[in-house]
């Protein structure tokens, strides 16, 4: 009989309170030059420099002081020598009185021998006191709640703003401060600065507040996301010996999509993402094109000469067995060429085969559990433009249901307009969304055992997936809640959890 565990748990997520940290060395050199003195001093008062001096702990280069070094508010214009381990900051202009200065270097300096650099500030005011407010932020991404480290934080005068007034980096626990501010009104902006241009780019995982707030004591999470680049395709390769694969937003029609200026088959693995079968295509230059640009490679010889390749999804945990290949199949399969025996050779009647594109399901007479080994004789199966598959014999494990166990999950609040996913190994192997009036419990069966996070996303459009940042709209990325303290799934056992 089956057995059923009940467990009453709370589960926290993942990404909750820690404690603020600084980086650590490791066994190379991974510490960046540090200021040791300054004239004016750090945080001098009543001061107008036309000098600053910035002595470091060691001998240092710089690196595009144009760019990386800033001074905020910028009423004076700066250049910078070097000199030794002597940083000479020369300011030209009037300094208004009263007012708290940064010199930022944000990247700017760093060591000769590991070339580790960081974010300094330096200040000093014109008047008797310095601004005094200060924000401290966690940055992580707002899937997975993982900490980021090397994220900038801006302070910006306008959600329009291209270059921040006040900036920081998050450190390896994806903390991040700043300090010496203005009480005044921000658009705070987070990102991932992977071409370091320091500008904000659409393929850079990214978090904007878009309302303008007063930096405060308190700490502000901020969760990054990319988003999704919805008018251009990119990353298109050739998978031999016939298909191509690659990014194909799904605001872009399939019927759009051009190969050399004619129709193929093709169809959406998911939703960003295309396979097109080049089956009526020889080698030579291919041009893949929609109405808004096109994406040029070259399909060579040795590439359609590849032989085709099957893969076993795995794990089985249901009555059918699912494959797929390098290839667009033809439809028309001989059935008679294809045997599915057990480890001792014992012949499983075949109920039927269903072709989908590059995808082939099997279903046996019976569920059948165990190894088993699957034989494609020579004139079983070819492509779409008539390459026959040479034999193949794929091994596979069948998981019977005894094998399987079942995960129940009771929602403390009606979960109308919610999605849930379930993961195992960093993968989903299953989802739900809960229409209005849905019932607190879910129930999901034939699982593999194992451990299983469960990710309940708040899908505010009601489109049926996780949404990131759209700048473009002004939307931040749906909320997700990351559940990990769930108990282990058993073979023929009912697991029941609680959702908080």
């Amino acid at each position: 009989m089956v057995q059923r565990i009940l467990l009453g748990i709370s589960l926290l997520l993942l990404f909750g309170c820690a404690q603020v940290g600084t980086l650590s060395g490791g066994g190379r050199d991974v510490k960046a030059p540090e200021i040791v003195s300054s004239t004016p001093s750090m945080g001098a008062l009543n001061t107008n420099p036309a000098l600053i001096r910035l002595q470091f702990d060691e001998f240092i280069e710089l690196k595009n002081p144009i760019e990386t070094f800033r001074l905020e508010p910028a009423d004076a214009k700066i250049t910078v020598v070097l000199a030794k381990k002597t940083v000479l900051v020369s300011l030209k202009g009037e300094l208004n009185p009263n007012t708290t200065y940064s010199l930022y270097i944000d990247g700017g300096v760093k060591d000769i021998s590991e070339g580790n650099d960081s974010v300094y500030q330096y200040v000093f005011s014109t008047g008797s006191t310095l601004d005094s407010a200060k924000q401290v932020y966690r940055i992580g991404n707002a899937y997975s709640k993982k900490s980021m480290t090397g994220v900038t934080v801006g302070l910006y005068a306008s959600d329009t703003s291209a270059k921040p007034r006040y900036l920081t980096k998050s450190n390896e626990e994806g903390w991040a401060s700043l300090d010496y501010l203005p009480v005044d009104s921000f658009y705070v902006k987070a990102f991932l600065d992977l071409n370091r241009n320091g500008l904000i780019d659409v393929n850079e995982p990214q978090d904007i507040r878009f309302k303008a707030s007063i930096p405060t004591n308190d700490s502000l999470p901020l969760l990054l996301s990319t988003p999704r680049e919805l008018n251009r395709m990119h990353s298109f390769k050739v998978l031999p010996p016939g298909m191509l694969v690659g990014h194909l937003p799904e605001e872009i029609a399939l019927r759009d999509v051009r190969v050399n200026g004619q129709l193929a088959p093709m169809y959406r693995v998911d939703r960003d993402s295309i396979a097109i079968s080049l089956s009526q295509f020889e080698p030579g230059a291919l041009v893949i094109s929609t109405p808004l640009d096109s994406v040029s490679l070259l399909y060579t010889a040795k590439e359609k000469a590849t032989p085709i390749k099957f893969q076993v999804i795995q794990p089985n945990v249901g009555p059918s067995i699912t494959l797929t290949c390098n290839v667009f199949l033809d439809s028309m399969i001989d059935l008679n060429s294809i045997e599915l025996m057990r480890a001792d050779s014992t012949i499983i009647p075949i109920k039927s085969l269903l072709v989908d594109h590059n995808r082939i399901q099997l279903v046996p007479q019976t569920w059948t559990s165990g190894k088993l080994k699957l034989n494609m004789g020579a004139n079983a199966i070819q492509g779409l433009n008539g390459t026959k598959v040479l034999p193949t014999t794929l091994d596979l494990v069948c998981f019977g249901e005894a094998e399987l166990g079942t995960l129940i999950i009771n929602f403390k609040n009606n979960p109308s307009g919610k999605l849930l996913l379930l993961e195992k190994d960093g993968k989903t192997v299953a989802s739900s969304y809960y229409l209005p009036g849905a019932k607190k419990q879910d129930s999901f069966e034939h699982l593999v055992p194992g451990e299983y996070h469960v990710v309940l996303i708040d899908d505010q459009n009601g489109n049926g997936v996780w949404d990131a940042i759209r700048p473009e709209t002004k939307q931040a990325a749906e909320p997700v809640q990351r559940y990990t303290k769930i108990p282990k799934v058993r073979a023929n056992w009912d697991v029941e959890v609680s959702l908080d």
